[in-house]
């Protein structure tokens, strides 16, 4: 049985991924904010001997190393790390306050890193593993009032470049997945940005959240043996249409 980690694990497209990886007989370690353990209960529950939550915000590295000990003490290693979690605050660019700005860089930045530190640490004492970088598409294309949060995708997509380079001789495959807007992610259903994304999409809608964690699913399987250092886009072919 693999053992798994998903920093973000009960959030909308987090708890799709989990469903994903303990269909596929993962043991899956659901990481989050303490105050979310309730709404990862139900998955826990349904999957009693081989889910359990543990709190972490990757705003306190103090969090981070203790759920990552804890992973460790387990005894089992860690053969998939699944980043998916994230902040977002929208607004033009020039009025972006120096809070904001700080709270999406401690979360999708320098939390990620040092969780994704913490999980190749232990893939490399185990001989290899998988991680997967949930991003975003406005890490390649965006648009209005998205500069910060553009920026921090766009950094994880080269991150994810930089240790499928270094993490690669470890025997540790590093892919990232980028999604489009999603059914059940942080855009408001009704907002206009979400209305120009799906007019632009070839298929006519968003994402489910089962769709990206398919995603997710296959490029963390055991089956993926060559794939490294790719971003998959998981938009509808918005990405690629005129």
């Amino acid at each position: 049985m693999r053992t798994t980690a998903v920093i973000g694990g009960a959030g909308g497209i987090g708890s799709a991924i989990v469903e994903q990886l303990l269909a596929a007989g993962d043991f899956v370690h659901v990481l989050d904010l303490e105050e979310r353990r309730a709404t990862a209960a139900p998955l826990v529950d349904a999957w009693p001997q081989r889910c359990a939550f543990v709190g972490c915000d990757l705003g306190r590295p103090e969090d981070i190393s203790a759920a990552f000990a804890g992973i460790e003490a387990r005894g089992a290693g860690l053969d998939v790390f699944v980043s998916a979690a994230g902040v977002i605050q929208r607004g033009p660019f020039v009025e972006v306050p120096a809070d904001a700005l700080d709270a999406m860089l401690t979360v999708n930045v320098r939390g990620a890193y040092q969780a994704l530190q913490a999980a190749a640490r232990l893939m490399m004492a185990g001989g290899g593993g998988r991680i997967v970088i949930v991003a975003s598409a406005h890490g390649l294309r965006t648009t209005s009032e998205r500069s910060a949060y553009a920026m921090c995708k766009g950094a994880m997509l080269a991150l994810t470049r930089a240790l499928a380079v270094e993490l690669g001789p470890h025997g540790i495959l590093v892919n990232a997945v980028a999604p489009g807007p999603v059914s059940v992610g942080m855009q408001d259903a009704e907002s206009e940005s979400r209305r120009r994304w799906q007019a632009a999409t070839p298929l006519g809608r968003v994402a489910e959240a089962g769709e990206v964690a398919r995603a997710v699913a296959f490029l963390a399987c055991a089956e993926n043996t060559f794939v490294s250092g790719e971003t998959l886009v998981v938009d509808g072919g918005a990405n690629v249409s005129m």
